[in-house]
């Protein structure tokens, strides 16, 4: 009697260790996806013009722009647009017309740079004043 006392109490004691083994067992562990950093700021680009000559009676004036990370420069004045590529500073020969008073709208995009999951550039920048603050007018006569 004192052994079938002892194989029902083993019986019952690995019983219960199933039952209490299979909720003790850690769950399946989910993989969490790595929240990502958010980008770092970028440094704007600087979109400057040389200071033009005005009064004048050329019927052209090289306009020099510099544009960090630039990719093209479109100047826009009364006597036309002209368009440049990417070398800078660009020396853009702009096109006077005669007796005109030409007001210039400087623009430049910036390449659009990738690095790891962040987009930089892409954007476009665009001025009326020189590097010193003064309009870009060119007054021909």
């Amino acid at each position: 009697m004192r052994s079938t006392v002892l194989a029902v109490i083993v019986i019952v004691v690995l019983v219960v260790g199933l039952i209490f083994y299979e909720t003790a067992v850690a769950p399946d562990k989910e993989i969490e996806t790595p929240t990502p950093y958010p980008c770092p700021q970028a440094t704007p680009e600087l979109l400057a013009v040389e200071p033009v000559t005005s009064p004048t009676n050329a019927d052209s004036q090289v306009i020099t722009v510099r544009l960090g990370s630039g990719e093209t420069i479109t100047i826009t004045a009364e006597s036309g647009e002209v368009n440049a590529p990417a070398a800078f500073p660009a020396e853009i020969d702009l096109p006077l017309s005669p007796d005109t008073v030409h007001h210039l709208t400087v623009t430049g995009k910036v390449r659009e740079i990738q690095q790891g999951d962040c987009t930089y550039g892409g954007y476009t920048l665009s001025t009326t004043t020189d590097k010193n603050g003064d309009p870009l007018i060119i007054e021909t006569r």
